[in-house]
């Protein structure tokens, strides 16, 4: 197939390859970020055991870590449309129809990824306001909202390209 083809899970278009590029950018820095908590994870179990003094504040680390870690992985997984599927009832129905069901299906996704980074940016800025912060390392709480929100944001562009793509193929297919 080609990199262009909406079955591939690659964007068509110059919308779609920038959302797929921003989806890869995303990705990988959640990549980073997993990568960044294992490490301090590590140090922290190595210097509870050897030294008897773990990192301060592992565990908030951990939490946002994660929680951003997963809020960038979504819009890359969305692009490819690499969501669970329940297909068992729609394996037989013609290509059409399985097409407008991911198309609609994608739509939603679209639509829930936007709420939730608007109600994020709404956290954020309410948490901001506050100047509420982690208990040991005093980290403002905020600063993981603000990439989280630009995550969902950006897994809504995602849905809604891959729901406009399967809606074009749900228009060619043959009845």
């Amino acid at each position: 197939m080609l990199l262009d083809d909406p079955r591939a899970g690659a964007p068509a278009g110059p919308f779609g390859r920038a959302v797929r590029l921003l989806s890869v950018g995303f990705a990988l820095a959640g990549g980073a970020v997993l990568v960044a908590m294992t490490l301090a994870t590590t140090a922290s179990i190595l210097g509870r055991w050897l030294l008897s003094r773990p990192l301060p504040g592992d565990y908030e680390l951990a939490q946002l870590g994660t929680a951003v870690a997963v809020a960038a992985f979504l819009p890359y997984c969305a692009m490819r449309g690499g969501h669970v599927l329940v297909d068992f009832l729609t394996a037989r129905a013609p290509a059409r129809v399985r097409a407008a069901l991911d198309a609609l299906g994608n739509a939603a996704i679209a639509a829930i990824g936007f709420l939730i980074a608007w109600r994020l940016a709404v956290g954020l800025v309410d948490l901001r306001a506050a100047g509420e912060t982690t208990m040991v390392l005093a980290i403002p709480t905020w600063w993981a909202y603000a990439p989280m929100a630009a995550a969902f944001a950006l897994l809504g562009l995602a849905a809604l390209d891959r729901a406009a793509a399967m809606l074009c193929l749900a228009l060619e297919a043959k009845a």
